[in-house]
């Protein structure tokens, strides 16, 4: 790999000039892509986006189109190729691809990190740039090098004469990793600029330089300037090259709370100023701010920032004090190093604090007096016992408590007094070393501000805090609390990150006893972790919440999971099941359409009782077919409940107002049949018209009248069966196009029961044809159903395709009844191949009402060898032009 350092250049704009003619080279013997560095990683990406910017005329004339693509903070392979047709303005129509295509990941559960490329996007972006020179500016956020060419730039292009070139860099945020530069490809042309970190106003330029870049992608851009998010950097950089071999600063958790806390993002009060400097965090790659030790001036930040390590036998121990004009002080001390009383007597101006391994009184801390302190963390601190101090009554006022924002507490035994908390942001309390009493009624009622609660690892709690005051809380961490005995329900509806990590606790042998799992109404509740070994849980409520996927595939064990509701999940899109199934599942509750309102409390009373005992019961409400892959396990051939007899109620539609008989309220919806006292309500006038049973799940209910059409024509009764499928107004998609949604597909249908369509406006085909034929594996050929309603579907043309490909087809079917398909030509698209005897399709089919079907020319062509033996009734009424009913193929 040829390398070119620059030499004598210390600032964006000195080293563009000396970059810009490895660009103009266009020669066959010049490098086709050139990587740029920056000075050890620092401000690479701020030349890029320079030249991109202010491309000088030599390039202008040089390219066609210079296209700019950042994606410093990495998403996929999709996303970039995204990034890459926006800037070539592709038509709406190419565009729209990725929305169909991310949809269709998203109801395969597909990582979005994993989303690759669409070979048609391809396609088009090298027909729209074959006759154009282009330079490609990219800032690649990956871990791997991108060959643009499987984006649609070819380098070597043998049908074109232009040339297209590539300067890319793999920097940007703050991404220092020494060695992911070893990654570019020997092929690359490599300039760099070694500055080996030693701290002088050019690397301060540099910083500047880095930290202008990083706050261009900032949303709060106009909150926070260049200069601040500088000396961010500034602050991470200083305290790694003080003590980051040894202090652990937990970046990644605490970085924007130190910022805030410490006073460089000023207005810490306020709501902006946090999200100002959540948003930095977002933007910096933290995880990689220790790759390079600055070398800072001894006197830089000496006065604001200290990051020490006292080894116990230290001299003149009393002598400890932390210097008045620190505003940030972090410490390391061996073996439970004793700290001096009065070490913070002089630190009024200090607002973070870090204290780990040392010991002092808890009784009285020597940083009672610390009044301007924002950010308190203790980790692995012991108490000093003074025999003085328990003859003494009450606590001396800790004033420093009210003025906490964050506070983290770590592997200690301190009795902390809730009282004094209120103003607190952040609050973590981690391993306790000893039971933390929790459960009292009112004791988070004053933490309206508390917006993080992490109570990892507090592995003797049974009872989790009253969370009812917290009314802003965002993200509740309870990762290793194995002794709890359920969570919520009332948790606050702010809630937004919800993680359990069973497998968490020191003690890897610990049983989770969690029962119950209930964070139904959270509706802003988007990121649910839960892992690790919970064998005891009984029950999941996410009602409610904006859960898009849930994963129960990294629990280890659930066996004793019976109830899941997951009720007016609006944004649910896919579910991972464990790999062997759930045996014990006995409801299943599952309604994703946009209008279902949440509800009462004594209705999950209601279909808690009225749970079976010996088979499992699977409402399911949705309006997109291709949710099917989330009812089947991985291997597509078998339901989440596969040990057990079930029921499942399948609804399909974008609306709950046909859902039974009418229902709008979800608890009519979901067992409309339980009266207040829970009992079972018999009533004939449920089965009125089309006689859908979507709200009969629970109980098996008799029919005691005979139905009646409108004009009072007799109809067929319809009575659902154990696995009953509705479609009903609305349904989004029913051309399933992805493989695995294909195959879920295929497997539901073939296993349905009976089947219920009515009031669709828009499908052609219950099932496209594509997807019920199949020359490579088994398709559709509704083997196992029974009974079959179609009503009130003006567009339908074929109600059924037939496939006599693997088989036989419709083996079970009795009855049928259609009605009211104004444009449908026929019922059943083919017969059986003439020279093939069959005496198993069809065969045991007894009735066919047709109704209002103007258009209808037939209802099955008949070959030779076909037969209807079981035919008993065959019901015509206002069908004109229907000539023959079974017309005979002509060979």
């Amino acid at each position: 790999m040829p390398r070119r350092e620059l030499r004598h250049v210390y600032s964006v704009n000195n080293a563009i000039p000396q970059i810009i003619p490895y660009l103009e080279d266009t020669g066959s013997t010049a490098h086709k892509a050139v990587y740029f560095d920056g000075w050890d990683g620092l401000a690479a990406s701020a030349v890029l986006k320079a030249i991109a910017d202010n491309p000088p005329p030599s390039l202008k004339k040089k390219f066609d189109k210079i296209l700019h693509i950042d994606c410093s903070r990495w998403k996929s392979r999709r996303a970039l190729q995204r990034a890459i047709a926006d800037k070539l303005e592709l038509p709406h129509s190419v565009m729209a691809a990725f929305d169909r295509e991310d949809e269709e990941d998203d109801f395969s559960g597909v990582d979005e990190d994993s989303r690759a490329e669409i070979p048609d996007v391809t396609r088009q972006t090298y027909q729209t740039i074959s006759d154009l020179s282009c330079l490609v500016i990219f800032h690649n956020g990956s871990d791997n090098t991108i060959d643009i060419a499987d984006f649609g730039f070819p380098r070597h292009d043998w049908f074109s004469d232009r040339t297209n070139k590539l300067l890319w860099t793999f920097r940007g945020r703050l991404r220092l990793n020494p060695e992911i530069k070893e990654k570019v490809d020997s092929s690359h042309m490599y300039i760099y600029r070694h500055i080996f970190w030693s701290f002088d106003s050019d690397t301060a330029q540099l910083i500047l330089d880095e930290a202008t870049e990083i706050v261009k992608y900032i949303q709060h851009k106009q909150s926070i300037s260049p200069e601040i998010t500088a000396e961010c950097i500034s602050y991470l950089l200083w305290l790694n090259k003080k003590g980051g071999g040894t202090m652990e600063y937990n970046w990644a958790t605490h970085a924007s709370s130190y910022w805030v806390c410490d006073g460089i993002i000023e207005g810490g009060q306020s709501d902006e100023a946090w999200e100002v400097s959540a948003a930095l965090h977002q933007q910096i790659r933290l995880g990689e701010c220790s790759s390079h030790t600055v070398n800072f001036g001894d006197d830089q930040y000496t006065e604001r920032w200290e990051s020490v390590i006292y080894p116990f036998e230290i001299e003149e121990r009393t002598r400890m004090t932390v210097s008045p004009t620190l505003t940030s002080f972090f410490l390391t001390a061996e073996k439970g190093l004793p700290l001096p009383h009065e070490m913070f007597q002089q630190s009024e101006r200090l607002r973070v604090l870090k204290l780990s391994g040392c010991s002092f009184s808890f009784y009285s801390p020597p940083f009672r007096c610390c009044r301007n302190l924002r950010f308190l963390g203790l980790d692995s601190c012991k108490d000093q016992q003074r025999e003085e101090e328990e003859d003494k009554q009450g606590r001396p006022v800790m004033g420093f408590f009210q003025s906490l924002w964050v506070l983290d507490v770590r592997n200690m035994d301190w009795e902390l007094d809730l009282s004094q908390l209120q103003n607190l942001r952040k609050f973590r309390v981690i391993e306790p070393t000893s039971s933390w009493e929790t459960g009292k009624k009112y004791e988070f009622m004053d933490f309206v501000k508390l917006e993080l609660l992490d109570l990892s690892g507090n592995n003797t709690m049974q009872v989790l805090p009253n969370l009812c005051g917290a009314t802003r809380l965002k993200t509740l961490v309870l990762d290793g609390c194995a002794e709890l005995d359920h969570v919520g329900p009332g948790l606050p509806t702010s809630l937004e990150s919800f993680s359990f990590d069973a497998g968490a606790g020191e003690d890897g042998n610990i049983t989770c006893k969690v029962s119950r799992i209930t964070l139904a109404r959270c509706a802003k509740l988007l990121d649910f972790k839960l892992l690790g070994s919970v064998p005891n849980l009984v029950e999941l409520d996410l009602s409610g919440t904006a859960v898009k996927i849930l994963d129960l595939k990294k629990v280890v064990q659930v066996q004793n999971l019976r109830r899941i509701f997951l009720i007016g999940c609006k944004q649910l899109r896919s579910i991972f099941w464990p790999a062997n199934g759930m045996q014990q599942l006995r409801l299943l509750c599952i309604d994703t359409r946009q209008e279902v309102a949440l509800f009462r409390e004594t209705s999950r009373d209601a279909l808690v009782r009225q749970e079976p005992k010996e088979y499992c019961h699977a409402r399911v409400c949705i309006s997109d077919m291709r949710f099917f892959q989330s009812l089947v396990l991985t291997s597509g051939k078998e339901f989440p409940w596969i040990s057990a007899p079930f029921k499942l109620n399948l609804y399909l539609s974008c609306t709950s107002k046909e859902d039974g008989k009418n229902c709008n309220k979800l608890e009519e919806t979901v067992c409309p049949l339980l009266n207040r006292t829970g009992q079972v309500v018999r009533s004939p006038t449920l089965y009125k018209k089309s006689i859908s049973m979507a709200c009969r799940i629970y109980n098996d209910i008799s029919i005691e009248e005979r139905a009646t059409e409108n004009d009072g024509s007799s109809a067929l009764r319809f009575e659902p069966q154990d696995l009953h499928i509705e479609m009903g107004q609305g349904i989004t998609s029913i051309n399933v196009v992805s493989a695995q949604g294909i195959r879920a597909l295929r497997f539901t249908m073939n296993r349905v029961l009976s089947l219920h369509v009515h009031d669709s406006s828009s499908i052609t085909t219950i099932i496209p044809r594509e997807i019920v034929i199949s020359t490579e594996e088994d398709g559709i050929t509704w083997r196992d159903l029974k009974c079959c309603h179609v009503e009130r579907c003006p567009k339908l043309d074929t109600v059924f395709h037939t496939n006599y490909d693997h088989g036989y087809c419709f083996h079970k079917l009795e009855t049928l009844q259609a009605t009211g398909l104004l444009m449908a030509r026929s019922i059943w698209s083919r017969a059986r191949p003439y020279n093939f005897h069959d005496s198993i399709s069809f065969s045991a089919l007894r009735a066919i009402h047709l109704h209002l079907c103007p258009r209808l020319q037939y209802v099955l062509p008949l070959s030779y060898w076909s037969t209807f033996s079981s035919l008993e009734t065959l019901y015509v009424v206002r069908c004109g032009d229907l000539r023959q009913v079974f017309p005979g193929e002509e060979f």
